[in-house]
């Protein structure tokens, strides 16, 4: 009986990876290339790969894969959709600790609600999906292969699991910078924490170590990081006019106020509530006779959150934008960081199993380690805060997971709760990006009938949502106009005017 129960568990379970797939594969298909995939599919893609990308970057892997993908639509649509459904299910599993699927309907909920920016630069988009997707899920493989570090008998790993670590470690590497460095912490972190808690040393874990060294060495042996050091490289910098004459702290603390915390933080509220909420319960739950910890430690905790979720749900709302004129980017960044050393706090007095609490402490250690790059490095961008997203989700299922031990009827009640919330996201994304995919093949049959016709002048409509992508549009005096013509096989003459979709019916 109780393996018929599994086994129909385990059914649903694939039916449920099966339609994430599905769903993904329906967004990957309607998402058109744009800005840099123009590029890639020309010969000046050929060019960079001919020149080993030296003087480029040394993301080998992604560029690579970018080459073949946005010549071939169909391996383009089967990767996208295979990496998005990978990160769902590794959020999901790594988060399930409970045996239910409730860590799946929100991983999969808040992969597909997070911030327009960040989603219109990762998953609307083949270039930026391919730098920053991949690398976070093969970045997760390896904590999901690991997840058994944390319990109380020493881990068991197959005998030749090892070797597996060889190209995993290898391939994480050569993708995104960022992410390539912090796969070094994780690395060292796994082997610290292993021998610490079970006094041994894994071959599994010595394989990936020096796997990823060996890759990061790769990386960063190509002759554009020199460049970038040396303020040669005309893209990317060390230093700007704003931030030259300052100081280090200074420098952090400007670039983050600045930047960093608007993507992290104010654009990221969805998520910034849920985590405060379940601060919150996990505070109010807490019982304790101590008198720091009851008088002083949980109500500054709750104040904080109740302050964050107060700001971010109504303040932000109801005044207009800088209502503190130049000290609200202050304001904001500074209760953000508030907000982090609460998340900290909390964790450290309430979270009495150690497992969780150090899974969390690693989390929330992750989402600073992987936007810590940008305070040197210049350009920063939406698309550079995923990874520390994807690591949010983790921290507030990993929360939610410990805050439903033992609460099966609770957990219920939070699935079915979950799958309207879901059905709801879903038919959302699937309507705007039909929208944007219908329109856009539309708009390229257009353009080259009246390319043929001999046309000089061709009037273009803008995509109905075209927030939901990076440069959905050739637009005039854009350098990527000139190479979506060399892409599409345009005369380089021709003069292309995009009209907004709203006017376009009109026009017509």
């Amino acid at each position: 009986m109780e393996r018929l129960q599994k086994n129909r568990i385990r059914k649903k379970h694939w039916l449920s990876f099966f339609a994430v797939y599905v769903f993904f594969l329906f967004i990957s298909f309607n998402t058109p290339l744009t800005g840099d995939d123009w590029t890639w599919g020309t010969d000046i893609g050929k060019q960079r790969f001919i020149n080993n990308f030296n003087d480029y970057n040394g993301r080998y892997l992604s560029n690579i894969f970018e080459l073949i993908l946005v010549r071939f639509d169909a391996i383009r649509y089967l990767t996208i959709a295979f990496f998005s459904t990978l990160l769902v299910i590794l959020i999901g599993k790594i988060t399930n600790h409970n045996g239910n699927i409730v860590s799946l309907l929100f991983s999969f909920l808040l992969i597909t609600l997070m911030p327009v920016k960040i989603f219109a630069q990762t998953l609307g988009w083949a270039a930026g999906f391919i730098n920053y997707v991949p690398s976070v899920a093969l970045l997760l493989v390896y904590l999901y292969l690991n997840r058994n570090i944390y319990g109380e008998e020493a881990p068991v790993f197959s005998k030749k699991l090892w070797i597996l670590m060889i190209p995993l470690g290898l391939s994480t590497q050569l993708i995104v910078e960022h992410v390539t460095i912090f796969a070094v912490v994780t690395a060292v972190w796994v082997i610290i924490y292993t021998y610490l808690k079970h006094k041994k040393v894994y071959l599994v874990h010595i394989s990936y170590m020096i796997s990823v060294l060996l890759g990061s060495i790769v990386m960063f042996t190509n002759s554009a990081y020199l460049k970038v050091l040396t303020g040669s490289d005309a893209y990317r910098t060390v230093e700007n006019e704003a931030t030259a004459n300052m100081g280090l702290f200074e420098k952090i603390y400007y670039v983050y106020s600045e930047s960093i915390y608007k993507f992290l933080f104010l654009q990221n509220s969805f998520l910034i509530i849920i985590i405060s909420l379940l601060l919150l319960i996990l505070i109010l739950r807490f019982k304790t006779e101590k008198t720091s910890i009851r008088y002083v430690a949980k109500p500054l905790l709750i104040f904080v959150n109740a302050l964050t979720m107060a700001y971010l749900l109504v303040i932000t709302r109801s005044l207009k934008p800088n209502f503190l004129g130049q000290y609200t980017n202050d304001f904001e960044a500074i209760l953000s960081i508030l907000f982090v050393i609460s998340v900290f706090g909390a964790i450290v007095l309430f979270v009495k199993d150690h497992s969780y609490k150090t899974r969390l402490i690693y989390y929330l250690a992750a989402i600073v380690f992987l936007v810590a790059p940008f305070v040197f490095i210049t350009p920063f961008g939406p698309r550079c805060v995923f990874a520390s997203y994807i690591f949010m989700i983790l921290l507030s299922l990993e929360l939610l997971a410990y805050l439903l031990q033992e609460k099966q009827v609770i957990s219920s009640y939070v699935r079915y709760s979950l799958v309207p919330l879901v059905a709801v996201a879903v038919i959302f994304l699937a309507f705007v990006f039909s929208m944007n995919g219908i329109t856009s093949r539309e708009r390229l049959v257009n353009l080259q009938e009246k390319v043929a016709e001999g046309e000089q002048k061709i009037d273009l409509v803008e995509l109905p949502f075209p927030q939901f992508h990076w440069m959905p549009s050739p637009k005039p005096k854009m350098y990527h106009t000139k190479t979506f013509k060399m892409f599409y096989d345009i005369p380089k003459e021709t003069e292309l005017n995009i009209i907004p979709f709203e006017k376009w019916d009109k026009k017509e």
